[in-house]
């Protein structure tokens, strides 16, 4: 049961990567966060965050891990079958691989 726990934490973690970049700053979501207030500059990535909560939580993307990882923590404490005791360790481990990959590939294209 521990292996696929990790399996699927692992995954829930890829998984927060992709749609926390998604939503921060690749095209598909721009109307989201147009809607939101977020304008983008000329090159087309964002420059003007709204305040408030959601203007917060997109222009830093570490907090936006928090709260794309959370409710697919609990898809996978579901999946697993396991108890609820496991969703903050999941729900953070995800955070953090997500933050952690994306630190490596802006350090591999700041080179």
């Amino acid at each position: 049961m521990e292996g696929a726990l990790l399996t699927l934490t692992l995954l829930c973690g890829l998984a927060t990567w992709r749609l926390t970049s998604l939503l921060h700053t690749e095209d598909a979501f721009e109307w989201l966060r147009k809607w939101i207030g977020i304008e983008n500059g000329p090159d087309g990535h964002p420059v003007e965050y709204p305040d408030g909560l959601w203007g917060n939580v997109f222009n830093c993307f570490w907090c936006l891990t928090l709260f794309v990882s959370f409710p697919l923590s609990i898809l996978v404490v579901l999946a697993a079958e396991t108890d609820a005791v496991w969703l903050l360790p999941i729900w953070l481990a995800s955070s953090a691989v997500a933050i952690w990959l994306e630190k490596q590939i802006m350090r591999t294209q700041s080179r």
